[in-house]
């Protein structure tokens, strides 16, 4: 029998072994990855819809912007030579389509022969900047655009190559940068996708480090404190451990990269490996203390321990897998993943944990555990507290529910495009700097299809509502960058008829047959192109505007609909809402749906697993609303708080909820085991109160000490994600404690024995 023990063993740890030097191999090809358009919600008929208008025209979020400040004044000619000098040079880069600066802007004019270009700003000659201003600041089309209103910057706007790598991405931004750094300009603020993309990886890689980190240091800290021995605490580590690596070795080899979501994948594995391995152990080392033999421990284990672990990682994994509800690729992943992660945990719990107590077991971890330690001492001191106040407890627990509804109805649903990330980061700053002097930078996007068959975007009718459209949203939003058919009848009216101030007004009926003649003749022209289709039945209006957050763009989109319908003919055009930034918020309402579909199917099924095993829908109930209670308190604290519910905050009910239910079920499984010898309700709850209690408060620090890595984050949505998980562990072991056993006394009480062992 030991030999046959001794070559199971051996076996296990020697396939550990070879197959975490295999992972080892795989993990040197894992990659840090951020695609932004990844978390388009792929279930949405408007991404369809978005796909074939950028393919028609152009991708809406493949810019750059570079806001110069120039703290005497952009009127400067030494300035305006430097921005001419930067201009010519970003034209020149590889993957840079094309450059639009206030140098290179230039008035068209088709009075004479032939067209001429006539420069906005005449930078040679000072003489002319007076005029120069006049004639920028009496245009809105470029005030908020390239312009800002205190005249101390300018901004340039550069079309890059489209769906660029992250490779080509990276290089672009790092020649953009070179070009404008050599020129010493007093600020410069660069924004765009393929920026915000790179500080995005660079704070991923940076804190995978910081997470994997702090949740060693602090689960180091707490074993110790716990078991009081190096092998209490480089064993369950080791197991931990061995679960991220095999993870991080089968995501390499399904080619799945880091992103955004699974960099806090090893925290979740870490987080909840260890809590099997601490049950595992301290269950263990108590047998030893108490004389069991050694080898009836590890049935008793099985029965005692292995089960209710088996079936805390049912609810956990459940928990996660109802991220699957979810239509974004890598929140599905994320919840996959650190499933696949938390199964491996438990399985090695199960086999290399045993092997290596096989071969060497500390006593001064018996001795430990032999003690009459003060954690016992003190769930003795709380039951006999709670028995005394458990009307105070229940009415404690209703006014928190009361109080926690109302603070639910105060919740909003919000999204902005960079809040993730701390203001003290530099591209927020920059963010923020368009926000602030112009029309912004989040992409407002329309496609416009015109429905009659009898009429085109060059019908005259049709422009005509479409310039109403155009100033509508510049009323609306605020919008800037603005690029539509009506600009276009405008700019070539403004040229025909000579205007040499403001925008240009839009043509009268009979000025308008020469500007459609223009329209038409140069159709094929790349920049009537990018908002006209060949055919004249399709085009767009693209334009900037502030970060406002989804809700009020929601607001501004309300209005805008109720404008399309009362001002122009539907029979004749259809206008649809569409963009990068439209498709986030639209994914934001997506998340918001989904994690509560996942969030009732983890709590239908926890239910259901519930009652088969106990036969009882008193028993559902005593073991929902301990856990369901906790995240109550936690929306009505978002909801007082004013923590915006989205994406990454959505989760947490989901995952927190699996997660949360472990104490619970530990608690009642011991309970079960203690009724099925024969004890009395009383007596086999007191014995599975004062047993349970140092791992239940054990596992609950390793979580809370876990999910407390998490805030030290730059992204908004991983702090908050960490901040209310520790705060929802933290009232769930407080209900565990305190609400738990009132409800079983209460429902339960008729189960109760007339007889009770002291």
């Amino acid at each position: 029998m030991n030999i046959s023990q001794k070559l199971w063993n051996s076996l296990i740890i020697v396939f550990v072994v070879l197959f975490s030097v295999y992972c080892a191999f795989q993990v040197k090809h894992l990659r840090f990855d951020y695609d932004f358009e990844a978390f388009f919600p792929n279930e949405d008929s408007e991404l369809e819809i978005y796909e074939q208008h950028r393919k028609q025209f152009e991708w809406d979020n493949e810019f750059v912007l570079l806001g110069i400040e120039n703290k005497q004044g952009i009127f400067k000619k030494d300035f305006l030579l430097k921005i001419d000098s930067l201009t010519k040079e970003l034209q020149q880069i590889a993957l840079v389509n094309r450059v639009i600066s206030p140098t290179n802007i230039k008035n068209i004019s088709l009075g004479g022969l032939a067209p001429v270009q006539l420069r906005l700003m005449h930078i040679d000659d000072e003489s002319l900047y007076k005029e120069d201003s006049i004639t920028i600041y009496s245009n809105p089309q470029l005030v908020g655009s390239f312009f800002p209103k205190d005249a101390k910057s300018i901004s340039i706007f550069i079309k890059t190559d489209e769906n660029l790598s992250k490779r080509k991405s990276d290089s672009l931004a790092t020649q953009i940068e070179k070009a404008f750094s050599q020129f010493n300009f007093d600020e410069v603020h660069f924004v765009g996708r393929i920026v915000a993309q790179n500080v995005y990886l660079k704070n991923l890689e940076i804190e995978f480090v910081y997470f994997l980190g702090i949740s060693f240091i602090l689960i180091v800290l707490f074993l110790w404190l716990s078991f009081r021995s190096l092998y209490g605490v480089v064993v369950p580590i080791t197991i931990v451990i061995l679960s991220v690596f095999w993870t991080l070795g089968i995501m390499a080899m399904m080619g799945q990269a880091l992103d955004i979501m699974t960099v806090m994948l090893p925290t979740m594995i870490f987080i909840a490996g260890m809590s099997d391995v601490v049950h595992f152990f301290s269950k263990y080392f108590e047998e030893l203390a108490h004389g069991t033999d050694k080898q009836k421990i590890f049935p008793l284990i099985l029965k005692e321990v292995g089960f209710p672990t088996f079936l805390t990682l049912i609810t956990t994994v459940v928990g996660f897998l109802s991220l699957l509800f979810s239509s974004i690729k890598p929140i599905r992943d994320f919840g996959v993943y650190t499933s696949i992660g938390i199964i491996i945990a438990f399985c090695l719990t199960y086999t290399l944990l045993p092997a290596l107590l096989y071969f060497f077991t500390p006593k001064k971890l018996v001795m430990v555990h032999g003690q009459n330690n003060n954690t016992y001492n003190l769930m003795r001191r709380l039951l006999f507290w709670i028995f005394r106040h458990q009307k105070t407890i229940v009415v404690a627990s209703s006014l928190l529910i009361a109080l926690s509804i109302i603070g639910v109805y105060k919740i909003r649903v919000n999204n902005l495009l960079l809040e993730d990330l701390s203001d003290g980061v530099k591209i927020k700053q920059d963010f923020q700097f368009f926000d602030k002097h112009y029309s912004g930078v989040r992409p407002l996007e329309l496609a416009i299809t015109i429905t009659n068959a009898n009429k085109t975007i060059w019908d005259y009718d049709v422009m005509q509502q479409l310039n109403g459209l155009d100033e509508f949203l510049k009323k609306e939003y605020q919008a800037g960058f603005m690029y539509s058919p009506a600009m276009l009848t405008k700019t070539i009216h403004k040229a025909l008829t000579n205007q040499t101030m403001g925008e240009g007004s839009f043509p009268t009926l009979d000025e308008y047959s020469s500007v459609k003649e223009q329209l038409i003749t140069h159709k094929k022209n790349k920049d009537i192109k990018r908002i006209i289709s060949l055919d004249g039945k399709h085009a767009r209006i693209s334009g900037k505007i502030n970060d406002m957050g989804s809700m009020a763009v929601h607001e501004h989109n309300a209005n805008l609909l109720t404008y399309i319908s009362n001002n122009l003919n539907k029979d004749d055009i259809s206008i649809q809402i569409t963009g990068a930034a439209h498709l986030v918020d639209r994914n934001n309402e997506y998340m918001v749906t989904n994690m509560t579909q996942g969030f009732l199917c983890s709590l239908i099924i926890i239910a259901i697993l519930t009652f088969f095993l106990h036969k009882s829908w008193r028993m559902v109930l005593v073991f929902i609303l301990p856990n369901f209670i906790p995240l109550l308190i936690i929306a009505g604290i978002m909801g007082y708080a004013g923590i915006e519910l989205k994406a990454a905050t959505s989760l947490v009910f989901s995952i927190a909820f699996g997660v949360a239910t472990d104490d619970t079920i530990h608690f009642i499984s011991r309970l079960k085991i203690e009724l099925g010898y024969g004890k009395s309700l009383i007596y086999a709850f007191k014995r599975t109160y004062f047993e349970t209690g140092k791992p239940i408060l054990l596992t609950t620090f390793i979580l809370m000490g876990g999910f407390i890595s998490l805030m030290v984050s730059d992204f908004q949505s991983t702090f908050y994600f960490g901040f209310l998980i520790c705060i929802t562990i933290f009232i769930a072991v407080l209900a565990d404690i305190f609400l738990l056993p009132v409800l079983i006394f209460w429902i339960l009480k008729d189960k109760m024995n007339s007889k009770t062992h002291t």
